[in-house]
């Protein structure tokens, strides 16, 4: 929690607030930029010398696939004449030109040529075609590579005409194409590396050093004031942790002596959570861009494959939608940490049985199990926060939370679309198994079991929880906030933008990079709409700016379904997540403070968890039948439209949220 500033206490002048810097002061900032540009110039040197020697290696395959089409049209075209069918009467030329189109989109054109003169093309018209080879016998690089075959037969009866050739052109461009898509990937790999290696370091650092230090400046602090009632509690196997044991050792002397009995103290390890959130997410976003495909195939023989995709996707969304609220309701009497585990066993089970699934009830039934384990885990870890943290620093301990969730986002399909680009879906499945199980291991560590609740609060009333799920405010917001959040995030992300994306010709590595910029984004900017709305104090804002930021990115979409208009549409779509969910949580429990002050904070987040996932549930289901009926374009502009009514109802019905100032701290005080 931030301290009152200087202006705000008693008899003070007021401070000019000194101007903030871009970057912070130290030479350390200057070795880590100095040392960033030099990487990346390392990297272009590299990756500019790989694509030269690729574009030779391309280049020869080119002229291979060339000669194998430009041979099938020469037999053709010999097959025709020994037919006694005249040079002028062969018809359907074009028609061929456009079936090998087909399945080369890098073929611009072909065409029968006599000398120089185009008889026939396809792909382009005649004109285009001359002057293509014309550019190409003047130019030493020009942007078609041409390949010609000459036109030859045996056949004695037949009049041969001389110097009758196959002129096969392919675009040059296509080159570089295979190196571009292998440097975004690469590309890809090197964001992701930075952020789990940020990950990594802001865990160590905060676990070995800033948590120690924190805890040893009240110790210190408090042995200042002559008390010695408190002892340094965070263990830690370094030059702090053995400091601070001495300092112990002389404190507990001073306080036998006084007769004190000094109690060890310690912080949450609330940085954990983060890491373990990453971790339950990113075993189920590796998946994300082949799910709707991978099903498809698999419910083929029962059912239509777009619809039994679907269904599969509806299953597991249902079943997070019933396990998540009733975990809510027993996790104060279970714990976190024994929550957390059997989760990642769950989804561990779950991802394994997909993986080798064989058709739509198995699957059905490993994708439920993989709901459960993912409901619990992130209860457990959201309950978690909850304990650690008050209604001063709330948001930012849920966005700390949402920001693991979001960077699984990023590398989660990203690094999936690359993995079943390379190794198959089943492969990609197996690594999500893998790193469910490796969060179990982690659980151990990271999450402390010192976090539990209070006392189990006494189960509500059946009057206590009508008057809770009667509050109009609650209402409101789970109705026209909450539903419609997880309805498009299902419906629009996970459904229809890799459906779109691949029947308009996108690969998979590249449909996985248009989903990753959701949580890329949401990552950058959730930390400061937390930090923003828990200085504002005003929750339901940000859930109504999250939802118009919502209706315009899908709009948009709807509007104009081109690639970077989707790539926009999801961006603006992880902003309006960043600003909208952790508000959420802290605006549900300030609507219900009467209700959470005597029965507990677990049948409110049920009520809302309920209702988030029964809208998340049915986002695939309700895509998948607009699509069908009428079309992929129309069925996001339906639910830009939905997305716009929702929030102008929410601001009409919300009114205004009073802050809860009484409210009794908790375990934390600061979010780490």
């Amino acid at each position: 929690m931030t301290e009152p500033s200087p202006s705000t206490l008693p008899n003070s002048t007021p401070v000019k607030p000194a101007a903030r810097r871009i970057l912070p002061k130290g030479a350390i900032w200057i070795l880590l930029l100095f040392s960033t540009f030099a990487l990346c110039a390392a990297l272009i040197g590299i990756s500019w010398r790989a694509a030269d020697l690729a574009r030779a290696d391309l280049q020869s395959e080119i002229r291979q696939k060339a000669e194998i089409e430009a041979r099938t049209l020469a037999e053709k075209v010999e097959y025709a004449l020994r037919l006694g069918i005249p040079l002028d009467g062969i018809v359907g030329f074009s028609t061929v030109v456009d079936q090998l189109q087909d399945g080369d989109p890098d073929l611009r054109f072909a065409a029968i040529v006599h000398g120089q003169n185009v008889l026939y093309g396809g792909g382009l018209t005649t004109d285009a075609i001359g002057q293509a080879l014309d550019r190409a016998t003047q130019e030493d690089t020009p942007p078609d590579i041409i390949t010609r075959i000459p036109v030859v037969h045996d056949d004695d009866d037949i009049n041969i005409v001389d110097d009758l050739a196959i002129v096969v052109g392919h675009d040059r461009a296509a080159l570089m194409r295979p190196v571009t898509d292998n440097l975004f990937d690469i590309a890809i790999i090197f964001i992701i590396t930075l952020a789990l290696s940020f990950e990594l370091v802001l865990l160590v650092l905060t676990v070995n050093v800033a948590l120690p230090i924190r805890v040893a400046t009240r110790v210190l602090t408090n042995v200042r004031e002559r008390k010695f009632t408190i002892l340094h509690g965070q263990s830690t196997r370094d030059e702090i942790g053995s400091f601070m044991e001495h300092i112990n050792t002389v404190i507990s002397r001073t306080a036998h002596k006084a007769g004190i009995k000094p109690h060890r103290e310690r912080e949450v390890k609330l940085i954990g959570v983060r890491l373990l959130a990453f971790m339950f997410v990113l075993a189920e976003e590796l998946a994300r861009p082949v799910m709707p495909t991978f099903f498809s195939q698999i419910t083929a023989s029962s059912v239509d494959g777009q619809l039994g995709a679907g269904i599969v996707m509806a299953v597991h969304l249902l079943m997070v939608a019933i396990a998540m609220p009733l975990c809510s309701l027993f996790q104060e009497r279970v714990g976190s940490l024994r929550m957390y585990l059997v989760g990642a066993l769950l989804a561990t089970i779950g991802l394994f049985g997909t993986a080798f699934a064989t058709g739509l009830w198995d699957l059905m039934l490993w994708r439920a199990l993989s709901g459960i384990g993912y409901a619990t885990t992130f209860v457990a870890c959201q309950s978690y926060v909850l304990d650690a943290t008050t209604d001063k620093n709330r948001t930012q301990g849920t966005a700390m939370m949402v920001s693991g969730i979001m960077l699984a986002d990023i590398c989660g399909p990203a690094v999936g679309g690359i993995f079943a680009g390379h190794f198959g879906e089943n492969i990609t499945f197996l690594t999500g198994a893998t790193v469910a199980c490796l969060a179990v291991a982690l659980a151990f560590f990271l999450m402390d079991n010192m976090v539990r609740g209070k006392t189990p609060p006494p189960i509500p009333t059946r009057k206590a929880f009508k008057a809770m799920v009667a509050n109009r405010q609650l209402q409101v917001l789970v109705l026209f906030a909450a539903v419609p959040a997880k309805m498009i995030l299902s419906g629009f992300l996970y459904y229809l933008t890799p459906l779109i994306l691949f029947q308009s010709g996108a690969t998979m590595a590249e449909t996985g990079r248009v989903i990753m910029l959701y949580g890329l984004v949401a990552l950058l900017t959730g930390w400061g709409a937390a930090r923003w709305t828990d200085r504002k104090q005003n929750e339901t804002r940000a859930v109504g700016i999250g939802g118009a930021l919502t209706a315009i990115g899908l709009l948009l979409a709807g509007f104009m379904p081109q690639y970077a208009i989707f790539a926009c549409a999801v961006a603006m779509l992880g902003l309006a997540q960043a600003t909208s969910i952790p508000a959420q949580v802290s605006a549900s429990l300030k609507i219900s403070s009467e209700f959470t002050r005597d029965h507990g904070t677990g049948p409110v987040l049920a009520v809302l968890r309920l209702a988030e996932r029964l809208g998340g549930a049915l986002g695939p289901l309700l895509a998948a039948g607009l699509s069908l009926w009428i079309g992929n374009s129309n069925a996001i502009l339906c639910f830009g439209v939905f997305a716009a009514i929702s929030v102008i109802f929410f601001e009409i019905f919300i009114g205004h949220v009073t802050p809860n100032p009484d409210k009794e701290p908790a375990v934390q005080k600061d979010v780490s």
